[in-house]
């Protein structure tokens, strides 16, 4: 499986990247905002999902782990595959999508193509509570909490721990001691 790719932009156009990498070209499809900020000739690195089907293979870039991260959410909801994960990803920023889903805004959702009611309705349904989680959380502990889950502990759990680490500590490891010590 292909995790990111780092090469020349050849050429950028409405669905996708021609990104050369050491003489391949590796067709990549990608969302608006993110093909926006793409110029042919530039050297770029891009985070790769490899989407393998009995049929297709396909290539999707994000410019941050972080778009990743909430493309591979979406897909894994029941009904919610690649191809509708990236025109909802195309419908403006990652924050302004994830204000929608945390407001429960159906509006927005169903104004994407292939999106209908009860799609919509699930999306809120299922990503609501994480994004929201995500958010209390803070982009500094998300290291420190993707590490107590690794060890075995549910994501509640390493949040309930993560509550009680003084937040003079900064250091991620020795969060992560402090937090095991309250589990």
């Amino acid at each position: 499986m292909i995790g990111s790719l780092q090469g020349k932009v050849l050429e950028v156009h409405s669905a996708y990247v021609l990104l050369q990498v050491q003489g391949v070209g590796y067709r990549i499809k990608a969302s608006l905002p993110i093909l926006a900020k793409l110029k042919a000739g530039e050297e770029k690195f891009l985070y790769i999902h490899d989407h393998v089907r009995e049929d297709a293979r396909e290539l999707f870039g994000f410019l941050s782990l972080d778009e990743l991260n909430f493309f591979e959410r979406l897909i894994g909801i029941s009904g919610v595959g690649p191809k509708v994960a990236l025109t909802l990803m195309s419908a403006g920023s990652l924050e302004k999508v994830r204000a929608a889903i945390m407001s429960g805004d159906l509006d927005t959702l169903t104004a994407v193509p292939g999106i209908g009611k009860k799609t919509a309705q699930k999306i809120v349904l299922e990503l609501k509570g994480q994004l929201v989680e995500e958010q209390e959380i803070g982009t500094d502990d998300r290291e420190t909490l993707e590490a107590l889950v690794s060890l075995g502990y549910s994501s509640s759990q390493a949040r309930e721990a993560l509550k009680k680490v003084a937040a003079s500590v900064t250091d991620t490891s020795e969060r992560v001691r402090q937090a095991l010590r309250n589990l």
